[in-house]
């Protein structure tokens, strides 16, 4: 895929100024990677292509539906031996653009940095459908866990605003405690929480929130 195809769609679509560029690095035969190889960040959207294509699919943050993040580290006897990165990002079409990439002690991913990059700008740009779907009364749904006017949903169990003390995000698991209690109300893994900017953005919000019931 040519520098000059990836501009040109983020030209059409809109997508504003470059934020920075991502590329899966080494060994394009391994198995694991997958159908994006290359994804180019920019303030509005972002560009998906792959390495030996000229194809560019530019989709824009307010179309995102679901962001979801697998970070997963591999030990042997202890030892690290490296790390994948996996990302899904879903649009409101229904178009997948999935980016997986392993990176080890010498040899980069290439997506470090990717979850760090996409997910403030996608959450900004789900933040507002979000707020005004719960200031409407209807439910936001986070994987295991639900927003709603109320009060945080967690399958069939549901914790009042009044009765939360925080959310927090520990060794990779999103935790859920109630006022008075040292152990979670609920918890759940971060790949099981899609768009958990959001989730943690709304539920860290203040009682005057105009949506809170």
């Amino acid at each position: 895929m040519t520098s000059g195809s990836i501009q040109r769609a983020a030209d059409e679509a809109g997508l504003g100024g470059l934020i920075e560029p991502f590329a899966l690095e080494g060994g394009w035969g391994n198995r694991v990677l997958r159908k994006f190889t290359v994804a180019h960040v920019y303030e509005n959207g972002c560009v998906y292509g792959h390495h030996e294509k000229d194809t560019a699919d530019a989709v824009r943050w307010a179309d995102v539906a679901r962001f979801v993040q697998r970070v997963t580290e591999k030990r042997t006897n202890g030892s690290y031996t490296s790390t994948t990165y996996d990302f899904d990002v879903v649009h409101t079409d229904g178009r997948l653009f999935n980016l997986v990439g392993v990176g080890t002690r010498r040899n980069s991913s290439g997506l470090e940095r990717f979850a760090e990059v996409v997910g403030p700008l996608v959450t900004e740009a789900q933040l507002p459908r979000f707020r005004e779907a719960l200031a409407g009364g209807e439910p936001v749904e986070f994987g295991w866990f639900t927003v709603r006017p109320e009060g945080i949903g967690r399958g069939r169990k549901s914790l009042p605003w009044a009765e939360l003390e925080e959310v927090n995000v520990h060794e990779g698991k999103v935790g859920v405690r109630r006022h008075g209690k040292r152990l979670n109300w609920a918890k759940a893994g971060v790949p099981d929480v899609p768009n958990v900017g959001a989730f943690l953005t709304l539920t860290r919000e203040t009682d005057d929130a105009s949506w809170r019931r």
